[in-house]
């Protein structure tokens, strides 16, 4: 059998990364092995929107920079929750792209497998997986197993 010492689990709060923790649970347990869940904040993304709103100060940006802060590190909480004290688990919270960054993540932290849910996007999209799973899958030099 395979085992997978480190197991890495990208946090978004949504009903599929839910289950694949679950999964990366039980993987973790089989290998007696540590568990990182990751989130990262995408606000470059968020800003990027409010281009038409005067900010001479930087008042917007830097709430809406804590806000997604807070609601990451909530999600992080709530993840770690969920995991039985048996196996080892620990957090990373980064501000970045979520690809490239959860792949420099993994790579620097000697992540053994990437275990994340797919985006569900609707009856049509959900028929392919998300934007940030699909590059994690195209990018990520450990294996990734992409839960529905």
């Amino acid at each position: 059998m395979i085992h997978f010492k480190h197991v890495m689990l990208p946090a978004d709060g949504s009903e599929n990364g839910i289950r694949a923790l679950h999964h990366a649970i039980e993987l973790v347990r089989l290998s007696k092995g540590t568990l990182t869940i990751c989130h990262v904040a995408n606000v470059v993304s968020v800003i990027s929107g409010f281009d038409q709103i005067p900010n001479g100060t930087g008042y917007v940006s830097e709430q809406i920079a804590e806000d997604m802060e807070a609601k990451g590190k909530e999600i992080l909480a709530r993840l770690v929750e969920m995991v039985p004290e048996d196996i080892p688990v620990e957090t990373i919270f980064e501000v970045g792209s979520p690809g490239p960054t959860l792949t420099a993540i993994a790579e620097n932290s000697d992540i053994d497998l990437i275990v994340m849910g797919s985006r569900g996007l609707g009856p049509i999209k959900g028929i392919f997986m998300g934007s940030v799973s699909s590059y994690i899958v195209s990018h990520a030099k450990c294996p990734v197993l992409i839960v529905k």
